[in-house]
């Protein structure tokens, strides 16, 4: 498992389990600041790693995931 410091806050940044540590280039949020990161791991190895976003004290961060169905078989009304 590969261990990252975050940036924002230098605590050990635990991965989602839908990240790919073989082959992922993408975004993160820290579970204790919540600063949104982005990294890029190849073979367990991180070549790309920034903060892009740090939250000011007193905000929050809400994580939505959305879900896209396609309508194609669906007749207009």
């Amino acid at each position: 498992m590969v261990e990252i410091q975050c940036l924002a806050c230098d605590k050990t940044l635990k991965l989602p389990q839908f990240v790919n540590t073989d082959n992922y280039d993408g975004q993160v949020v820290c579970s204790d600041c919540k600063a949104l990161l982005h990294i890029k791991l190849v073979k367990g190895k991180v070549l790309k790693y920034k903060i892009v976003e740090r939250l000011r004290q007193g905000e929050t961060r809400k994580v939505i995931f959305e879900v896209v169905h396609d309508n194609k078989d669906k007749k207009p009304s």
